[in-house]
């Protein structure tokens, strides 16, 4: 790798911040041996976490969906379910189960994608490949954690920001699960990195780089087509702000970029094409309104559009419908109120709850540090990239109304993870009142530590001390009820000698793979059920109005983090 990647370690610092010298630590932790070793400790312990949770929660409301769209893609070629989920982290989740015989159902939609987990009579172990296929992201997002940090700082800052990013309870939540964001996480700060390397050295090979981990993020989730640009604006900024700007050198290799982009996006695809007459007739109509329909020239449109090929038709299928899907809104709820479409912070609430707070105070330090850097010294861009990426992530999520869950942030956490260790770094390192800074360090860490230790294996509905002691009052859909808590209402129901329940729930299961007894479905609106009823929490709080019978009842007990049993007369 070039020196000039590596010119923001020389930074100047301020008169709390310790030399240039002593921040190059020559310990054994600063050696590729000792940062190798404790790299792949964290990932084990990170891993073994993440397993000894896949026996306890059986499949949420997404995994089906995502693993039979993956099984389309190895069994038959095509990928036609939900294009609006671009496919590399599908086909990766749905590999194990493709090797282990799960072939497809012929669902055609995500509600009916369920019973592929129990289609050869294997739900657990299908379920379990599925989940195993998330791993490598995590892994790719840690590497990306670690060898950005370094690059910014130094190896034992790096370690740090790689130890914090590997106890977060949410990202441990995610790598749970057989869904799109950590992988998301993974693959769109490849590409985010790689185009600050590019900026920084624009060459063949940092454009081939960038380039390709730009069409795997796209492929991995169409978040990228907005957080990418997002992000890219203020650090384009910075960089022409800095003096380092190599406008010529950046303008040479765009084309590498766009080209490695798109062969990476329709490689996914398996090149696939279709005539642009399938995609869409707009040519056509124009063509018609401007020459009329009989003319020669809509005629010559009309050969034209069905011969020119579009490649990866899907993709642009995918923008469509996620585009629809953003308009028409999702029901959200926040802070004890239900609403079409969400609220504009509701990331900035679900970010502030489900983050540790220790996580957010040494972000928010090492936040303050790198601008007062970056303030001093405008050629030091690099340095607060992880912020402002940060920032434009949360700010483009404003206009979103797919308020369903921190998930759909999830890459903020690689940013949070890279400043929360810069924070660490700072109080550890600060002359002045360096016993008291130095007391913060550890304490605030030991917190995260002690944090993350109790949240297990209940990850996905980990919330901080802000969320009190029922956060379901707070934020419930995707943050704390994914539907992951039957398995553990199966286990209580056999221990009562329960032979028959009736469920309300936002979750579509098969009852006898979960071992629950038999089973009714409680209908919005339909007849009072009697006997033993189970509620789940996001159904309760998004649809309360479904069950008047259910304020006169009074709980026996809750099962898990989201199931609430009742016993109707």
């Amino acid at each position: 790798m070039p020196t000039s990647e590596f010119r923001t370690v020389d930074m100047p610092v301020s008169e709390e911040m310790v030399t240039d010298g002593a921040r190059e630590r020559s310990g054994f932790l600063a050696r590729p041996a000792g940062w190798i070793l404790c790299i792949a400790l964290l990932l084990a312990i990170a891993v073994l976490r993440i397993v000894s949770t896949y026996h306890v929660f059986n499949h949420t409301i997404d995994e089906p969906s995502h693993i039979a769209g993956g099984i389309e893609w190895w069994e038959k070629g095509t990928y036609t379910l939900e294009p609006k989920h671009t496919p590399l982290a599908r086909v990766s989740v749905a590999l194990g189960p493709y090797l282990a015989g799960v072939r497809g159902t012929g669902a055609t939609k995500w509600q009916d994608t369920y019973p592929i987990l129990s289609e050869n009579g294997q739900y657990w172990r299908n379920l379990k490949l599925g989940r195993i296929g998330v791993l490598p992201y995590l892994v790719v997002a840690t590497l990306v954690v670690f060898f950005w940090t370094k690059r910014l700082f130094d190896a034992p800052t790096a370690l740090l920001a790689a130890a914090v990013f590997t106890q977060l309870p949410t990202i441990l939540a995610h790598s749970s699960n057989a869904t799109t964001d950590v992988p998301l996480t993974a693959m769109f700060c490849c590409s985010f990195c790689a185009f600050t390397l590019w900026l920084r050295e624009p060459n063949m090979r940092t454009a081939a780089q960038f380039g390709v981990a730009t069409g795997l993020a796209l492929c991995t989730k169409l978040s990228t087509v907005v957080f990418l640009p997002a992000c890219a604006a203020p650090v384009l900024v910075m960089y022409a702000r800095s003096g380092q700007a190599r406008w010529r050198a950046l303008l040479r290799t765009l084309a590498i970029v766009a080209i490695c982009a798109f062969f990476a996006l329709w490689a996914v695809y398996r090149f696939s094409h279709v005539p642009l007459a399938q995609v869409t007739h707009l040519p056509e109509r124009a063509a018609a309104k401007v020459f009329g329909h009989s003319s020669r020239m809509n005629g010559m449109v009309h050969e034209i559009t069905s011969d020119v090929p579009v490649p990866a038709p899907e993709f642009f299928e995918g923008i469509r419908m996620l585009r629809d899907q953003n308009q028409q809104g999702t029901t959200a709820y926040l802070f004890g109120r239900v609403k079409e479409g969400g609220w504009w912070y509701f990331f900035f609430a679900a970010l502030s709850l489900k983050t540790p707070i220790a996580v957010l105070v040494l972000a928010i330090l090492g936040g303050i540090v790198v601008l007062r850097r970056y303030w001093r010294d405008r050629e030091n861009w690099e340095i607060v990239a992880p912020l402002a990426a940060f920032a434009m992530i949360m700010l483009a999520s404003t206009p979103a109304r797919l308020d369903s869950g921190v998930r759909y942030v999830l890459p903020v956490f690689v940013f949070l993870s890279i400043l929360a260790a810069f924070g660490v770094s700072t109080l550890w390192t600060r002359e002045s009142h360096g016993m008291i800074s130095r007391a913060a360090a550890v304490l605030l860490f030991a917190w995260l530590a002690v944090s993350s230790a109790r949240s297990h294996p209940d990850y996905l509905a980990y919330f901080n001390e802000f969320g009190g002691r029922d956060p379901s009052h707070l934020i419930v859909v995707g943050d704390l009820d994914w539907g992951q808590d039957f398995t553990r209402l199966s286990t209580y129901l056999r221990e009562q000698s329960v032979k028959h329940v009736s469920i309300a729930a936002d979750t579509f299961f098969e009852p006898q793979p979960l071992g629950l007894p038999e089973t009714e479905l409680v209908k919005c609106n339909g007849p009072k059920p009697s006997g033993w009823v189970v509620v789940e929490l996001r159904r309760e709080r998004l649809h309360s109005g479904c069950y008047p019978w259910l304020a006169e009842q009074h709980a026996i007990t809750t099962v898990g983090k989201t199931m609430t049993i009742y016993y109707v007369q």
